[in-house]
């Protein structure tokens, strides 16, 4: 592959060219616009014009210029019916693993494109370089990592989006592109929130995925965020704490697994319930051990003979009421 460098070199005069000559890239990771920020750039551009030109190269089979950076921009020019918009134009035409390549580069990928998004063009650019996803060596990993500038930790987050079933992937991908406002879709975070429980379900108690199946539990979670049972994608954490409980032999599997098929069969049964009924005992165990642990080592090290009488009757007040609380316990 040409080093990308060597591609982002542009014609140094800015071209006016006009919207016919333009097409917007096929394989831009943004493939929902929000339309009120569209009219605010709309507003921009009658005020003030177009401030920054956009970036696009000529593709010598279509005989247009492609997009590389600016299709909202373009977007909107077309929209109040503008002739001609400002570009700076790439020297040499990239083929389509550069294409790619570039556009995480110019980009150096911007809030406004979902992880969804991202993850579908990795995808697309791990095709492209001939490569299975499961099959990624670091050697491939390092290059992806140079191709898209984005971390090895990053891309394996990514890569979560394509672990699930096709049927899935295609599913989010449809209201990626069809979808009208960001509060009617169903967020595709949940997917990358899921994966690790589902991926522990698989391990400790695999005939609940083949009761639900994947898709019916993603469907699911996300009924459960649409009904306010779920309220932040985080909250699905709490169902892999509690899974990760059991793996560690802290929890019975068997008691998890009722309440986990009890938290995909009742709407209204929520993770923190989930979790309050099985693990937060054991994590409340542990925070305490941890605790006292460290406390202990304070107070090893501690000269009270140092304080004041004021402050030692505090401290002595404090630790009395700590000892109450250990008494408690017994």
């Amino acid at each position: 592959m040409t080093e990308i460098n060597s591609l982002v070199e542009y014609d140094k005069k800015v071209q006016e060219l006009s919207l016919d000559d333009l097409v917007p890239n096929e394989f831009n990771p943004r493939a929902r616009f929000n339309e009120e920020e569209e009219e605010e750039l709309i507003d921009s551009i009658l005020s003030k014009g177009i401030l920054n030109p956009i970036v696009v190269y000529y593709d010598s089979q279509k005989h247009k210029y492609v997009i590389l950076d600016g299709e909202r921009r373009y977007r909107a020019c077309k929209k109040i019916n503008v002739k001609t918009i400002p570009a700076r134009i790439l020297l040499k035409e990239p083929d389509l693993l550069e294409s790619l390549s570039l556009m995480f580069h110019i980009h150096n990928v911007r809030e406004d494109w979902t992880e969804f998004a991202i993850s579908m063009t990795i995808r697309r650019i791990v095709d492209e370089m001939g490569k299975e996803i499961q099959e990624l060596s670091s050697k491939d990993m390092n290059e992806l990592s140079q191709m898209t500038s984005l971390s090895r930790y990053k891309i394996n987050k990514y890569l979560k989006f394509q672990d699930y079933p096709q049927s899935i992937i295609n599913r989010f991908l449809e209201l990626e592109i069809e979808g009208s406002s960001d509060e009617d879709q169903p967020d595709p975070d949940i997917l990358l929130e899921m994966h690790k429980p589902i991926s522990d379900m698989k391990e400790i108690m695999p005939q609940v995925i083949d009761e639900f199946q994947i898709d019916g539990i993603i469907d699911i979670c996300i009924k459960k965020k649409f009904n306010g049972t779920i309220t932040t994608n985080k909250q699905f954490r709490l169902l892999s704490k509690s899974l990760t409980a059991a793996k560690k032999g802290e929890l019975d599997v068997n008691d998890l697994e009722r309440e986990v098929r009890k938290f995909f069969s009742d709407p209204n049964y929520s993770a923190e319930q989930l979790y309050q009924s099985t693990s937060e005992v054991f994590y409340h165990y542990q925070s305490v051990i941890r605790t006292s642990k460290s406390l202990f080592d304070l107070l090893r090290d501690f000269q009270p003979s140092e304080l004041d009488n004021e402050r030692k009757g505090e401290l002595e007040g404090e630790l009395t009421r700590l000892l109450e609380q250990i008494r408690r316990l017994r």
